[in-house]
């Protein structure tokens, strides 16, 4: 049998939450989902997911790259236990996950009470972070500089090797006559040479091994044991001196113990934080109210999260002045999805996850009981009917008024007329424990049951009457036909056994009935045609928005043009009467007379455009064809129509203008122009100004790199003048790699760290060509 999980698609759920869970911590975390049945608990856990969803649209996600399980280390440690270079690599790993969360809020202006009440919990080791980089190598292995005894040791055993090698290769050259091959080998970790047998006593050494053939032994030159020797007591020093320093290492954690375990469980609850408001951001959810003793159980526009999001439908689910909802409809018609959608959204809400709705509204129910769907048990040898039953009756007993009960079909599975009465029955113990209730039926007599008790809200799923397919749609208030016969047509019933039907069912129907079958069409063809005529409207609406807005557009253009012609014309002409006044300036001592240099001021008065209308008397016949300028708007354009009352249309650049046959200037008959061909411009990239930016922070080195690079590619493109790169401070490697692809670019003229505004040290401004 099916757990509420598994029924509900909880545990679909879980597993689209655990996808972004940076760790195996947090997904154990959404593993362990159950219902809250505290309010404040619940509402602190979406008070958190809400605030971290802020900060995903804000800041993208978390950083938590390197988040591991390293508790078994710290136990280890702990115990005096010594770290392997490995284990020490997941404790920097996982200190360099506390700073990068620590800087992802620090650098935030989000307020965040909860998010940044953890955040101040963490507790970073720098110190130990840069111990541990310098000792452990990116491999795991002890670096030279872990200490200065280490590296003298290392430092001897490749100059000893570097000794070895070159007496070897130096014997190589004396002995070629006596080997095999002229090239030195190894055996056992140790140069040898390859000497053929007969010739093994003329060189003094150990020897290793012999060849398969017997043909060639393996000897070591007894002038290199001893330096081989040598470096076996180096190497055993070398071994004594690394696991000192680790060892060391696993007692600077250990001191830190407490901090480590408490940092873990704080970067584990962050996954688990991030990953449902990951979830939340991606199928546009909203944080749930969670009421307790409430009577409104409400979710506008709800989406079921396991269908396809561009496909689902979205439906209003409420309950405000009833406690029971009862969906009535066609088969096939989307009413388990409405039960399922209600029942998961509930839920998820009670787990302290958001819902994919717009809003929503749950009481803070003390269970939710759920009976879909065909769960025959043959194992029990309990039929449909039975195995429905006895779901039913386990409800009754534990259901309160503060539970959500979902059922599928209620009484389907036996006798109609029994399975109606059951139904019936069940229903009215239900509105006597005052639980909240959704339910689906076929039943015509549940349909009459639910109008004459106000506690019950009838609903439909729609059905378009036209194309004879469902839509999906729930209609609240609202009773719906089953359309079986309908629906069996469609699927390609045979038509005679299709209308045999139909007669059966008009004989042993009713009057009433009929009637109130009758109505139930004619009202769902009414609501098609008024969904179709309310689209219509709203699509003449937006048509007619978008035309005035470019008649607008156009009106102000031209407006704009022609006083910015007005407005140069008038500057020239103040320049030049300037200009002319220092001129008779100076001729005021010369022989013009006063009425004279009153006339050229006048004259030069007159030359000064005024917003006045200048009419212009039009003196030639106009035709089709003609070329003429638009005098107030100085375009040329041609007239494409004479019309009435001295009326003429000019094409102008395509757009049709109506003038009067005075407002333009005749200048020539239609030509014909030479058709050529059109000249290849060559594009020029235009200069952007603006902010254009990218966030590589919690990006792996090659990732970001990758990114950096088509960045700068595309900021070139588009014409940017500057852009900025936020790296974070973090270890230093993506601003060292990104100042590295920098400085290898030729278009980059500077670049410079941000100022205090700009993301200090944690972004790098750039400047192009």
């Amino acid at each position: 049998m099916k757990n509420i999980y598994e029924t509900l698609e909880m545990n679909i759920i879980q597993d689209k939450i655990m996808r972004f869970c940076a760790s195996s911590l947090g997904k154990q975390e959404v593993q362990k989902l159950q219902i809250f049945d505290d309010e404040d608990d619940v509402n602190e856990a979406l008070d958190k997911v809400d605030e971290a969803m802020k900060f995903i649209d804000r800041q993208g996600r978390l950083p938590l790259g390197g988040l591991s399980d390293i508790s078994l280390s710290l136990k280890k440690a702990n115990r005096d236990g010594q770290l392997t270079g490995e284990e020490l690599l997941h404790v920097q790993t996982h200190l360099e996950c506390v700073v990068n969360v620590q800087n992802y809020f620090d650098n935030s202006e989000i307020t965040a009470h909860f998010l940044n009440e953890l955040n101040t919990g963490l507790v970073a080791q720098p110190r130990l972070l840069e111990e541990i980089r310098k000792c452990i190598t990116p491999d795991g292995q002890v670096d030279d500089h872990a200490s200065p005894k280490l590296f003298h040791i290392r430092q001897q055993i490749r100059n000893t090797q570097s000794q070895i090698r070159t007496r070897m290769e130096h014997l190589v050259k004396e002995s070629q006559d006596y080997l095999s091959i002229d090239q030195m080998t190894s055996r056992n970790n140790r140069l040898v040479l390859p000497v053929q047998s007969h010739h093994k006593n003329q060189i003094q050494g150990l020897i290793h091994a012999q060849s398969a053939t017997g043909q060639t032994v393996y000897i070591e030159p007894a002038e290199v044991v001893s330096m081989n020797n040598q470096i076996s007591l180096y190497e055993a020093q070398e071994k004594e001196e690394v696991e000192r320093i680790l060892f060391h290492l696993s007692q600077l954690i250990k001191n830190h113990y407490y901090h480590f375990h408490f940092n873990l469980e704080i970067l584990t609850e962050l996954d688990f934080i991030f990953a449902k408001a990951q979830f939340g951001v991606l199928y546009h959810c909203c944080r749930p109210t969670i009421q307790k003793d409430g009577n409104v159980l409400s979710f506008l526009e709800a989406r079921h999260p396991c269908i396809d999001q561009e496909k689902v439908i979205a439906n209003d689910i409420i309950l405000k002045q009833h406690r029971i909802l009862l969906i009535t409809g066609s088969n096939t018609g989307g009413k388990t999805v409405t039960l399922k959608t209600a029942g998961l959204l509930s839920f998820m809400a009670l787990c302290g996850l958001p819902v994919p709705a717009r809003e929503a509204v749950i009481p803070l129910f003390d269970q939710i009981y759920v009976d879909l769907g065909d769960e025959q048990s043959i194992e029990q040898s309990l039929s449909t009917f039975s195995s429905h039953m006895m779901k039913i009756i386990d409800i009754l007993h534990h259901a309160t008024a503060s539970s959500l009960v979902i059922l599928d079909e209620i009484g389907s599975g036996t006798d109609p007329q029994e399975g109606e009465s059951l139904a019936e029955a069940i229903l009215s113990r239900f509105v006597d424990m005052k639980s909240f209730v959704l339910a689906t039926t076929h039943y015509g007599r549940l349909k009459t049951f639910a109008k004459e008790h106000p506690e019950i809200l009838m609903a439909a799923v729609a059905f378009d009457v036209e194309s004879m397919k469902p839509t999906y749609h729930l209609k609240l208030d609202s009773v719906g036909q089953s359309y079986a016969i309908e629906i069996a047509e469609l699927l390609g019933l045979d038509k005679n056994i299709v209308q045999n039907a139909r007669n059966i069912k008009n004989e042993s129907m009713s009057e009433h009935e009929r009637l109130m079958e009758t109505l139930q069409m004619k009202e769902d063809i009414l609501e098609q045609k008024e969904k179709q005529l309310i689209e219509s409207q709203e699509e003449v609406q937006i048509l007619q928005n978008k035309y005035e807005k470019q008649l607008r557009q156009i009106e102000n253009q031209k407006d704009q043009m022609i006083q910015k012609a007005k407005d140069e014309a008038n500057a020239i002409i103040d320049k030049a009467k300037t200009e002319v006044q220092d001129m008779m300036n100076i001729m005021k001592q010369s022989t013009l007379k006063p009425h004279e240099m009153n006339q050229i001021r006048h004259d030069l008065d007159q030359m000064k455009y005024v917003n006045q209308e200048v009419v212009h008397k039009q003196d030639h016949q106009l035709h089709i064809g003609d070329h003429v300028r638009v005098l107030k708007m100085n375009r040329e354009g041609d007239i494409v129509e004479v019309l009435k009352n001295h009326m003429v249309m000019v094409s102008i650049s395509g757009l049709n203008v109506k003038l009067h046959e005075d407002e333009v200037l005749y200048l020539h008959p239609q030509t014909k122009v030479k058709k050529v061909e059109k000249a290849k411009i060559k594009k020029s990239t235009v200069s952007k100004t603006g902010n254009y930016e990218i966030n590589i922070i919690g990006k792996r080195y090659e990732e970001a790199m990758a990114l950096v690079d088509k960045f700068l590619d595309d900021a070139l493109v588009m014409g940017y003048p500057h852009v900025r790169i936020v790296h974070g401070m973090g270890t230093g490697a993506l601003r060292k790699g990104v100042r590295k692809i920098l400085d290898k670019n030729k278009h980059v003229v500077s670049y410079r760290d941000g100022g205090p505004n700009e993301g200090g040290l944690g972004a790098t401004l750039v400047y192009f060509e």
